[in-house]
């Protein structure tokens, strides 16, 4: 909490008492506040710099000037955090100005120990520059703002709207929390978080909208209403010198909006936090030699070569990574690193593994993790990892059925000592050839759940009986189906099996395998693989295929634990599934080497024969302002709307009220994009010349429209305000602008 530390006043020429606060982040109160005193001469000065209409931000300074009661008295206050300190100005005892120190700059007289000048510069928005965007899920534009404000750490009379004029198409206002954002727009590919100032200026300036400090309030307006809804004030001049002149004109204004639209809903990258390096070999199961680098195991080509120079990988385990929300019990994040041989470099998370240089049969062996892989129960099981849940707007009905969600998998479970290597009498031959035969097909454990913000589950995926028929499906067949409320248990499952050859010799596991579309069991029930794929089907990219959820949520992808594989020619009998599975002679899949799982993938996808990824180019919109004009103007927007709805456009604007993609706002009047109704307003101030009034004034802390006494109707926003308090006037510019106009605007075909 913040402590007043310093305070003091001082009277204006007219007469009007002014107080300085300077407040200090203190867990009490200071046991002695400092009194301030002021020069004659300019001793606060509040300056809102020249900005251009399009402009968001319109922040302010405060230049305090203060006489020093002893050597360095106001020096500590650099020292401090930005943020910490905060001056409040008050005129005639009403709050007037807030903003915080700006530690970059201090310089005082060095040759004087006391009664020298000091100047200490206070900003209100200038913070925001600094303070990273550190928001999650779904925020409204009030939100926002109000969190950025409340960042910035002012005193304020509240976030006033009553000059913000743009509504939702319906005439809802955008005031008031009608209008969201999604807060991971705000963060680039490496998770770096975009500034808080960056994120204003990107929720605010496709509505046009403007934020500025005047008379102790915040407000937030458009152009249109600060003409059509301000109180007008007449300019009085207060000098002798005033000059008039014009404003800029542009010939064609450009905006172009960056929906940052991947489709990749869960990209599967995993950036794994331990140490791992090519100089770490370890050949021995029984321990790990240096403990920096957490548990490592290396691989030869096969269990009887034991030369160290003809390692072939090794596999590095740890507990922290990032890119999943969490990893199942016993489980451990895996990095792969090559040393030869045909293993790629890869990360992920591993379920169990059996180290150390022998065959099976001797029991050298060691198992790592958990010891073997389970059969799956037919209820689900285990966590083996689960996804950080991402956001899915809503879609009409007609908007969703033209997408689907691609979940991608890839696993590795295998018999061999080594993976990479081919399978011979020293690499689990035997065991190998058993798994061609006994696992064309096979089914691992999965949850896909929709929740809401509050964590409710509002649908998952059920695949289920499909995985357990036996009929030959394709693609819109086979498609599962969302079904309200949690997943009860066993509702869906990702099938792994080679498309090119459902016969005996190619397995659905071995090595890095993806999951493809879940078809079932294709013997049609009379102990014959009879399926005839259709070429469509097998050049279909790997993935389960699910319809687009019938509402906006966050999905969750939670993978678990064993695995179901299956033989033919079994002839499966109703409510079967499940009761045939390879290695069984055991009962713990002892067969079985490696359980490594890569993060999932899950990708919007369009509802096309290609499937490809829904992602979305950058949109522009163009309009002509003045084609006699010199120069252009190009903004660029990260907050939006496209023509057409992707649900992975992050920056496309929602309605709060449903999650859906907002695609037309109202303003003054038209039902429009966005970005045309801006343009609106930029063609409104720029298609032809405006007046620019300026000159000594007096001083006016509020935000109006001005008049002139020479100018007839024409109506005035203030450009820049420097106002040297102690004289109460200031040196101000006005520019003449005009409410929102479309009529005259020729489009540019994008």
């Amino acid at each position: 909490m913040k402590r007043l530390r310093y305070t003091g006043e001082f009277v204006s020429r007219a007469g009007v008492v002014w107080r300085a606060d300077i407040l200090q982040e203190y867990y009490k109160d200071f046991d002695t506040v400092g009194a301030l005193e002021f020069p004659a001469a300019e001793p606060l000065t509040l300056e809102w710099s020249r900005t251009d209409k399009e402009a968001v931000l319109q922040g302010s300074t405060a230049t305090l000037r203060l006489v020093s009661p002893g050597d360095r008295t106001y020096e500590d206050l650099y020292t401090i955090e930005p943020g910490q300190i905060r001056l409040d100005v008050y005129r005639a005892g009403r709050l007037y100005w807030s903003g915080t120190l700006d530690p970059e700059f201090y310089e005082e007289p060095y040759e004087a120990a006391s009664g020298y000048e000091v100047s200490l510069t206070f900003s209100d928005f200038g913070i925001l520059s600094r303070i990273k965007y550190d928001l999650s899920g779904l925020q409204t534009v009030d939100s926002v703002v109000a969190y950025a404000v409340g960042r910035a750490g002012l005193l304020h009379g509240g976030i006033r709207t009553d000059y913000l004029t743009t509504q939702l198409a319906d005439g809802t206002p955008v005031a008031g929390g009608g209008l969201s954002v999604r807060s991971e727009n705000f963060f680039d590919e490496d998770g770096e978080a975009s500034t808080l100032q960056e994120a204003l200026e990107g929720v605010l300036q496709p509505l046009a909208a403007r934020l500025v400090q005047r008379g102790g309030a915040l407000w937030l307006y458009d152009l249109n209403g600060l003409y059509t809804k301000a109180d007008a004030r007449v300019i009085e001049w207060d000098g002798d010198s005033q000059t008039l002149g014009t404003d800029k004109v542009a010939s064609l204004v450009t905006v172009t909006f960056s929906p940052y639209a991947d489709e990749a809903l869960c990209p599967g990258e995993l950036d794994y936090r331990g140490k791992y390096d090519t100089s770490h070999v370890n050949l021995n199961p029984s321990i790990t030699p240096d403990p920096d680098y957490g548990e490592y195991y290396t691989f030869l080509p096969d269990y009887r070569q034991w030369d160290t120079y003809l390692a072939d990988f090794t596999l590095f385990l740890h507990d922290d990574a990032r890119g999943l929300a969490s990893v199942g019990p016993g489980c451990k994040y895996f990095h792969l690193l090559p040393l030869g041989g045909g293993a790629s470099e890869c990360s992920g998370v591993a379920y169990a593994l059996r180290t150390g240089a022998a065959s099976t049969a001797t029991g050298l062996p060691r198992w790592k993790l958990h010891e073997g892989v389970p059969l799956a129960s037919l209820t689900g099981g285990a966590a083996v990892l689960t996804t950080a849940r991402q956001y899915l707007p809503r879609l009409d009905t007609v908007s969703a059925s033209r997408y689907r969600l691609r979940l991608c998998l890839e696993m590795l479970v295998d018999a061999r000592y080594n993976p990479f290597s081919g399978a011979t009498s020293d690499n689990d031959e035997a065991t190998d050839a058993t798994v061609k035969e006994l696992a064309r097909f096979v089914f691992i454990p999965c949850r896909v759940t929709l929740y809401d913000a509050a964590g409710t589950a509002l649908y998952h995926y059920y695949n289920r009986a499909t995985a357990a028929g036996a009929a030959v499906g394709h693609i819109s067949a086979a498609t599962g189906s969302w079904y309200e409320g949690a997943d009860p248990g066993g509702s869906c499952w990702l099938e792994y099996y080679n498309p090119d050859d459902l016969s005996a010799g190619e397995a659905g596991i071995r090595g890095w395998q993806a999951n493809r579309h879940c078809i079932g069991r294709p013997d049609g029930r009379d102990g014959r693989i009879r399926a005839n794929l259709y070429d469509s089907f097998k050049r279909m990219a790997d993935g389960e295929y699910l319809p687009y959820p019938p509402t906006g949520g966050y999905l969750e992808v939670q993978v678990q634990e064993g695995l179901l594989a299956y033989r033919y020619p079994v002839m499966f009998a109703d409510g079967a599934f499940g009761t045939e599975s390879a290695f069984d002679t055991s009962g713990s899949r002892a067969g079985l080497r490696w359980c490594l799982y890569k993060a999932p993938v899950v990708e919007v996808v369009n509802n096309n024969l290609v499937f490809d990824g829904a992602g979305l180019e950058d949109v522009e919109y163009s309009g002509y302002l003045n084609k006699s004009a010199k120069e252009s103007l190009d903004l660029d927007t990260v907050c939006g709307t496209a023509q057409t709805l992707c649900p992975t456009a992050r920056g496309c604007y929602l309605r709060t009220s449903t999650g859906e993609p907002v695609t037309e706002l109202r303003r003054a009047g038209i039902t429009d994009h966005p970005e045309r109704l801006l343009i609106g307003t930029l063609y409104s101030q720029y298609a032809s010349r405006r007046t620019t009034l300026s000159g000594e004034a007096v001083t006016d802390g509020g935000l109006h429209y001005y008049t002139e006494a020479n100018q007839g109707d024409k109506r005035f926003m203030l450009m820049s305000d420097v106002q040297d308090v102690i004289t109460d006037c200031t040196e101000a510019e006005y520019c003449e602008f005009r409410p929102d106009e479309y009529e005259g605007i020729e489009e540019v075909e994008p």
